[in-house]
């Protein structure tokens, strides 16, 4: 039991490090395209598909109505899918 217990936790642990990428990412990509960004809240959930792809989501300015979500690819480090709630540069 304590091997399945070992894999639980790397497979925890790499799903972590994924989401925290994927919301670094998220925050590049935002700051970089978009006008008007001085803050951004990042939800506490998050979806993993099955290719890999990590969707992080939350809201900009503390606004919780403009709202953004986007699609990390690991794979090719870069946000492949997003919609955000704010005017682009």
């Amino acid at each position: 039991m304590k091997l399945e217990s070992d894999k639980k936790e790397r497979v925890k642990d790499k799903e972590q490090f994924l989401v925290i990428e994927a919301r670094e990412h998220m925050e590049q990509y935002i700051k970089e395209g978009y006008k008007s960004i001085e803050q951004i809240v990042f939800s506490s959930e998050y979806d993993i598909d099955p290719t890999g792809g990590v969707e992080v989501r939350g809201y900009l300015n503390n606004d919780r109505d403009k709202k953004f979500s986007g699609i990390y690819d690991p794979t090719n480090k870069k946000i492949g899918v997003a919609l955000v709630d704010a005017k682009e540069k």
